[in-house]
């Protein structure tokens, strides 16, 4: 064995053997998808586990929305991880492995991973992240009376180094102030003091983020810059841009109806909103999707039947539009969808809403068909062309 092998089988041992692999092997790694089916297919099924990923961009844009979303389907995920772990070290323990059953015991005492959101801003709004999808046992909710930045960014290392957390949430990066930079007076001033610390704090988690199998979201926002006005800056430093796996901007769209409809952006009282995203940095999978979109309602939260009833009808032709009537075919075979030999049609974009929710068996075909074609490529073209590459903003 040479001396290169000697090097390689020792740091298995000491990394454990997923952190040292064959780059041909490497996959993609898992996802924690959001609700809506243009972001899912823009960002390749999500944001990246284990890993950071920046949401940012103007006040009401909707990044902490899309955050609790992000929080909402992260969830399921960890409870079905939770009960499947459960379940092998069941069996492990019957036959006699006294580790599993302590394990399966501390599991079972522990529950699934904690979901962590920690609201600086104080501006967390329990009854729309209901409305969202999210139960209040499903997501801690963290507001610190102080904001000193090394004490906030301490506190999530030392939970995150617990190993029971899976999703932390920290909103937002500009309401972290530097305790040198609270010390001062009015009008002294502090040289890049948050910056420096989150570049400390940045390069001791992310190797933490994936020995613990932790997910991290920062929201930021994006200041004027006044050097050049087309460009915009986010606060932090560069660090933030750097270590992020991936970086999203959200920006508020054009106003929309209870149909989807978008209306005059001088309108009052819309019935909500499109929200547009661009992907600004990937490093988790192909970046050459970049732009996405969806509806966010002010009753409703993020209509995922709208994204979806709209690709049907203006990208893949499966629902037809006839001035104000609507028919529908087999996402598979175009064939029309008929009833007692009559072709089924409806008036209007509502009833259009309401029979893919009274017909679940077709509207379950027709999801399953545009999710299988947005992903588009398989797991392993997208392995192999797959470049870790970014556009900074």
């Amino acid at each position: 064995m040479s001396l290169y092998d000697d090097i390689i089988n020792k740091k298995k041992k000491e990394w454990s053997a997923e952190n040292l692999m064959d780059g041909a092997k490497q996959s993609r790694g898992k996802k924690i998808p959001f609700s809506s089916p243009l972001m899912n297919w823009s960002t390749y099924g999500g944001i990246p586990r284990d890993k950071i990923t920046e949401f940012f961009g103007e006040p009401g844009g909707g990044k902490s929305t899309s955050a609790v979303d992000i929080c909402k389907n992260a969830y399921p995920i960890f409870k079905q991880e939770h009960e499947d772990r459960i379940n092998y070290l069941r069996g492990v323990a019957k036959t006699g492995n006294k580790g599993a059953a302590a394990e399966m015991e501390e599991l079972i005492e522990n529950g699934p991973k904690k979901i962590l959101y920690i609201d600086l801003e104080h501006s967390f709004d329990s009854q729309w992240a209901s409305t969202i999808g999210i139960k209040p046992e499903e997501i801690e909710i963290m507001q610190p009376p102080d904001v000193v930045a090394e004490d906030i960014l301490q506190t999530v290392q030392e939970l995150i180094c617990t190993g029971q957390v899976g999703l932390v949430v920290l909103d937002s990066i500009p309401s972290l102030v530097p305790k040198a930079e609270l010390e001062k007076k009015y009008g002294e001033r502090t040289v890049a003091s948050l910056a420096g610390l989150l570049t400390i704090f940045f390069r001791k988690i992310v190797p933490i983020l994936t020995r613990y199998g932790c997910t991290l979201i920062f929201i930021n926002q994006i200041r004027q810059n006044m050097d050049n006005p087309y460009v915009v800056k986010t606060p932090g430093g560069e660090a933030p841009k750097f270590y992020a796996s991936m970086r999203i901007l959200f920006q508020i769209g054009s106003p929309v109806d209870f149909l989807g409809n978008e209306l005059p952006k001088s309108s009052e009282n819309p019935a909500g909103y499109i929200v547009n995203a661009k992907l600004v940095k990937q490093k988790s999978a192909p970046n050459d999707r970049k732009n996405a979109s969806y509806f966010l309602m002010c009753q409703s939260g993020i209509r995922e039947d709208m994204d979806f009833a709209n690709l049907a009808m203006k990208k893949y032709g499966i629902i037809h539009k006839a001035a104000a009537w609507f028919s529908f075919a087999d996402p598979y075979t175009g064939e029309a969808i008929e009833e007692e030999g009559k072709l089924v049609k409806v008036n209007g974009m509502a009833k259009v809403y309401e029979y893919l929710k009274s017909n679940k068996e077709y509207y379950s075909k027709l999801k399953k068909y545009i999710m299988d074609d947005i992903y588009g490529k398989s797991e392993d073209e997208i392995n192999e062309n797959s470049e870790e590459s970014s556009e900074e903003l």
